[in-house]
């Protein structure tokens, strides 16, 4: 790094997954580097998100496997949850998670942290309180939060959102959620599995909208057939009324109107950026979708890069940690880096899991791309029958040339499947070379094998 003209080469504003990996790139460059955190650092990942509601998931799976159990044998069906208890493996797999040593590590590797909001002064000062910081560089990485829409009444009810649902010490009899995406569906599917009657509710006219069509309609017939919930798509809620111990919902299916009584009222309806941060003092471009940038995530002040949620791209901590890494390496360098996304996985973890890579059937269409697509069925290979779960498929694209295009896996462990068709697009391997490389028998992964061969 350069002669310190500023207090630190570098500020990250944000010590979520995004900024505490690009602090520590930085750090070990050599940078002197503080980042500031207003809440805990280590972000919403292992406190609000991931850790804990993958902790709550897990359990909710291993009780539905139980139940489901019978067919090989075993007496389960009386198997039943401690809800309280289940609390406490949330908390101890958040405590695991190492996020209490996560500044004793920045620590040693020479980030200093302060704790506190950070408010842009200038494009070379921060204030966080009484304290005023200056740097040559910073990197804003602040994150999302729930976005809560503006529904008449919200202000006087009682509801959640994706970071208080995963706290309740009891699961409630009647539950609508507000939002069909993956944070919704995930939280609908937990607490179906623990004996709510869910009403899963969504403007679109499908759910898991971000995915293929395939997907949506398999899972919505899970939902509703497996599950007993109530889905409702093409249905916008606009107002909400709390009574008493319940709450009544009131929502438009078209022009019709229509009310359910509930006793809670969830909203998963997406995440909003923290922007609120003083940006326009540091002339950085933003608008309601977050932070402005270009491909090498700079935003429009030139000694500012923004990485994470904050951008408006919501994907896993490990597209956050992506952000972080390019962001640093590009504010060191002066060959500078894009981002490509390209590549990056993305995984849901419902019961069966759904994991995709690459690029999807509509954006193919949408840009003239001349592909191929094949979808097989699980109930083909042979573990599907010793395990006795037949449902899912893999889908698979690819061009004219034969490299892979894109893939869907909705299968038992389809989160580690999906990491031979990562490498598979990244490299521009052949899918007839996935076809030929041997596959162990019995295995879910045969069935990428096989949909390749078929393709």
């Amino acid at each position: 790094m350069g002669k310190l003209k500023y207090d630190y080469n570098v500020i990250v504003i944000g010590g979520g997954a995004a900024g505490t990996v690009a602090a520590e790139v930085v750090a070990r460059a050599g940078g002197k580097v503080a980042l500031i955190e207003q809440e805990t650092l280590g972000g919403s990942v292992p406190m609000k998100s991931d850790i804990p509601i993958g902790a709550l998931m897990t359990a909710a799976h291993a009780l539905d496997d139980a139940h489901r159990a019978s067919a090989f044998g075993l007496r389960t069906q009386t198997i039943g949850c401690n809800f309280p208890s289940l609390q406490n493996w949330k908390d101890l797999a958040i405590k695991r998670s190492g996020v209490q040593a996560t500044a004793d590590h920045l620590k040693t590797v020479g980030v200093e942290t302060f704790h506190g909001r950070a408010h842009f002064l200038s494009p070379n000062e921060i204030s966080i309180g009484r304290r005023h910081l200056t740097a040559e560089k910073f990197v804003v990485a602040t994150g999302a939060k729930p976005l809560i829409p503006n529904v008449a009444g919200l202000d006087e009810a009682d509801f959640l959102t994706s970071e208080t649902a995963i706290d309740l010490i009891k699961p409630p009899k009647t539950l609508l959620i507000v939002g069909a995406g993956a944070t919704g569906a995930q939280l609908a599917e937990f607490f179906s599995i623990f004996g709510t009657k869910v009403y899963l509710v969504d403007a679109k006219k499908r759910i898991l909208p971000r995915f293929d069509e395939e997907v949506s309609e398999l899972f919505q017939s899970l939902f509703e057939k497996v599950r007993g919930m109530e889905v409702l798509t093409s249905s916008r809620v606009i107002g909400v009324q709390k009574n008493g111990i319940s709450t009544t919902v009131t929502y438009l299916n078209g022009e019709t109107e229509n009310r359910i009584n509930v006793e809670k009222v969830l909203f998963a309806t997406g995440l909003k950026p923290n922007t609120d941060l003083g940006l326009e003092n540091a002339g950085v471009e933003y608008n309601q979708n977050g932070v402005v940038v270009d491909e090498f995530l700079q935003t429009s002040a030139r000694n500012i890069w923004a990485a994470g949620n904050v951008l408006g791209r919501f994907g896993d901590a490990h597209t956050a940690v992506y952000d972080g890494k390019i962001a640093a390496r590009n504010l060191l360098n002066q060959t500078k880096t894009p981002v490509d996304y390209g590549t990056m996985p993305w995984v849901l973890r419902l019961n069966p899991e759904i994991a995709v890579v690459g690029a999807s059937e509509a954006d193919l269409i949408k840009n003239a791309v001349k592909y191929r697509s094949i979808v097989v069925q699980n109930s083909v290979i042979a573990r599907a029958n010793t395990a006795n779960f037949a449902v899912g498929f893999t889908k698979i694209l690819k061009s004219h040339r034969g490299t892979l295009l894109g893939a869907t896996i909705v299968c038992p462990g389809a989160g580690e499947m999906i990491n031979e068709l990562t490498l598979a697009i990244k490299c521009g391997i052949n899918v007839a070379h996935i076809a030929d490389t041997p596959h162990p028998f019995g295995s879910w992964g045969e069935i990428v094998r096989l949909a390749c061969a078929k393709l």
